[in-house]
């Protein structure tokens, strides 16, 4: 697992004040998207609220994926 991301980054992202590659770009250490969950998660904060791009390849893959999982 990557190092863990001080935690007044992580509350910055929680916030929606910076992104993720901003964190990467002032550690200097690569961070996924799973490590930064898991550290927002054992923190308490919650997700930031930015709004997306609903036409995005990414929010629609994952529409196609929850419509599939939720067909019988």
């Amino acid at each position: 697992m990557s190092e863990t991301i001080d935690l007044t980054l992580l509350q910055a992202y929680s916030r929606g004040e910076i992104t993720r590659r901003e964190i990467i770009e002032r550690t200097g250490q690569p961070v996924s998207f799973g490590t930064l969950l898991m550290q927002l998660h054992e923190h308490k904060l919650p997700l930031p609220r930015i709004p997306g791009d609903r036409q995005s390849p990414g929010v629609q893959l994952i529409k196609q994926l929850l419509e599939r999982a939720s067909r019988p």
